[in-house]
């Protein structure tokens, strides 16, 4: 079941993500959207994507707003353009969700909650991260007490920056008030990621996140790519509990393989070595992933899939829809009034913050750096600057942003 209206939505961009992880969607996202325009400045690429589903074609933002045939935007645009373009849609009331990472700058980050803030337009972030399966029952199992209280998180290649500082942000349930970073840079052989794509180097980063009733998330990674024999995703990711621990380590697939270790009273008084393992099992159907449950002592801990394509399902990861259609239908379901969001621009915004403060940290050998952030960055300064660089336009002129064309994906 949908919204009790559709919400009508113009699409933002209609390059690669829009075609290969949007378009296949929307057929089962009828009961909660109705995609009325596409806009684009490649006159061709909007045309041949309007064309397929059967509705208008515009090539300036200006002239859809003008037009407005929507409530709402999906903005999947290079991320360089997000700040421009989403604070000219908040401006005129229209609702955004906006693809990940957010913006370029922090300073960007801010300034588009304060448009949605100023307009009473909502502003999300589609942010898939914290709605894969691990993510979905390492939730749910520390909700349910077995373990104890969780209060270290600790994950190893997996990912870092703004996707997994949402996902510690969604599982602590809370902002961090503090944190730390280093990094450390190496040469290597020369290697081709892609063929467009040459590396001659590494560069590994180690996050801590020190958030409230003293709970810890470690973040590092170097190669995540699994180049150079270095460890493949989804890395390792180890939860730790009064009396065990959640854990999710690199196995075939992506999912890795998950399972919560515990120890016994005798246990506890023998050497504390965990003598209990429950695995986390992933059900699928050899194209949707369904559900995912461990059976504890206290009972089985079980998330069901609510989304599911049938055979209709297109991706090589069969958890990836699902994930994509939860952003969708929560900011449709926000709009309308029906629920409140998993994760909201508040989140998102400190998301951002986080990714900006290591940065900063790590600029200054480690310092431990207070959340919320006060004063000028000076990483943010050189991002700032290498965006002048490269578009000629500083990035926070709204106007000159829009005005730049960016190469296809």
């Amino acid at each position: 079941m949908g919204p009790a209206e559709p919400l009508s939505v113009a699409l933002i961009g209609t390059g690669n993500r829009s075609k290969t992880t949007y378009k296949p969607l929307f057929d089962f996202l009828k009961p909660w959207l109705d995609i009325v325009a596409v806009c684009d400045p490649v006159r061709e690429s909007a045309d041949s994507f309007a064309e397929e589903i059967d509705i208008p074609a515009f090539y300036d933002l200006n002239e859809l707003i003008k037009a407005r045939p929507m409530e709402a935007a999906f903005v999947v645009s290079p991320i360089p353009s997000h700040h421009s373009i989403c604070c000219t849609l908040l401006s005129h009331g229209i609702h955004v969700n906006v693809e990940t990472s957010m913006c370029s700058l922090l300073q960007q980050a801010q300034e588009m909650v304060a448009a949605a803030r100023q307009s009473g337009a909502i502003l999300r972030i589609a942010e898939n991260f914290f709605r894969f399966p691990f993510d979905r029952m390492m939730k749910l199992i520390a909700e349910d007490g077995f373990l104890g209280p969780i209060k270290r998180l600790t994950c190893w290649h997996d990912h870092t920056g703004y996707h997994n500082n949402s996902r510690w942000i969604r599982f602590f349930g809370a902002h961090p008030n503090a944190v730390q970073a280093i990094s450390h840079s190496m040469a290597t052989a020369g290697h081709y990621q892609l063929a467009h794509r040459y590396h001659e180097s590494e560069t590994y980063r180690a996050h801590f996140f020190f958030f409230p009733e003293d709970a810890l998330a470690v973040d590092h990674a170097g190669n995540i790519k699994s180049m150079l024999g270095r460890y493949p995703r989804p890395g390792y990711t180890e939860l730790a509990g009064a009396r065990g621990a959640i854990v999710q380590q690199a196995g075939a697939g992506w999912t890795g393989i998950g399972e919560v270790r515990a120890c016994t009273d005798e246990a506890l008084a023998n050497g504390g070595r965990h003598d209990l393992t429950y695995p986390i099992v992933h059900l699928g159907d050899g194209r949707d992933w369904l559900s995912s449950h461990v059976d504890l002592p206290t009972g089985r801990i079980e998330y069901i899939n609510p989304f599911r394509l049938g055979a209709n399902a297109y991706h090589r990861r069969n958890y990836y829809s699902a994930a994509v259609i939860s952003h969708i239908v929560d900011f449709a379901e926000t709009v309308r009034g029906e629920i409140e969001s998993e994760y909201t621009d508040e989140d998102a915004l400190m998301a951002m913050m986080m990714d900006a403060a290591t940065r900063e940290s790590a600029l200054q050998e480690g310092r431990r750096l207070t959340l919320p952030l006060e004063g000028d960055l000076e990483s943010e300064a050189a991002i700032r600057a290498e965006e002048k660089k490269r578009y000629g336009v500083d990035p926070l002129d709204i106007e000159g942003m829009l005005q730049i064309s960016y190469p296809r994906p």
